[in-house]
């Protein structure tokens, strides 16, 4: 669309150098409103690129690979945890209202798996970059503050967000019972694995929040070497 004709009536030039107040104003109107396009194409592209994050996407699968290492993660609940008290006062993250004091063996858990389940029945949070702990009354998420799903969600440092993993092979050690609700389920990489996840070829699944004490002695709690994938990697992702 053409621009309407200036019908303004006529100023005196400006003195040479200078610009007349007229196209200085037409120039800083044109930044402004440059500007605001800009904001707008940007603001559209995160919203793009947030949905491309979290809708279902064409998948891409690759080749079965092995040599995988295979390792649980679960959510502590603070009813099965009962050593000599330990105070966090210290260690609250800025501007959080919760106990000073929690069982020290549970602390440890919490630091090492990242959230817990606490006596209230809210959540105590570890924050790995701040070195803190907080509560929530939302259950444990992800690094892109998604839900964790029990026997879904995977934490791995190695594969994009949103790709899907179906293991082929447990590898040795895994009870047969265990191995086929491990092969069956649909994982998806949620989280990233901030602690013992140094070799690229490790995967944490997720299992859910304790229901019973000494979880470690379960045959769902279980660490395997040598495991076989294959992942589905979202095409957009790649």
């Amino acid at each position: 669309m053409a621009a309407p004709p200036d019908t303004a009536s006529p100023t005196t030039p400006a003195p040479p150098g200078r610009r007349s107040h007229t196209t200085r104003n037409r120039t800083l109107t044109g930044l402004v409103c440059g500007l605001l396009v800009l904001a707008v194409l940007g603001y559209a592209g995160l919203r793009l690129h947030h949905r491309l994050n979290t809708i279902d996407l064409p998948q891409t699968n690759t080749a079965p690979q092995g040599g995988y290492t295979l390792t649980v993660y679960f959510t502590p609940s603070e009813a099965y945890y009962h050593s000599p008290q330990r105070s966090i006062r210290d260690q609250i993250c800025a501007g959080q209202n919760l106990p000073t004091s929690f069982p020290t063996d549970y602390l440890e858990r919490v630091a090492l798996e990242g959230f817990g389940k606490t006596a209230r029945g809210d959540y105590l949070g570890w924050d790995f970059d701040r070195h803190c702990y907080f509560a929530t009354r939302t259950p444990p998420v992800g690094s892109h503050e998604n839900a964790l799903v029990p026997w879904k969600s995977v934490a791995a440092n190695h594969l994009s967000p949103g790709t899907r993993i179906r293991v082929t092979d447990c590898g040795p050690g895994v009870p047969a019972e265990i191995c086929t609700r491990v092969k069956s389920a649909q994982w998806r990489v949620d989280d990233l694995c901030s602690i013992g996840c140094d070799d690229a070829k490790h995967l944490d699944l997720y299992i859910g929040e304790q229901t019973r004490a000494a979880i470690e002695d379960e045959d769902f709690y279980f660490v395997t070497k040598g495991a076989t994938i294959q992942a589905s990697t979202p095409e957009e992702l790649r």
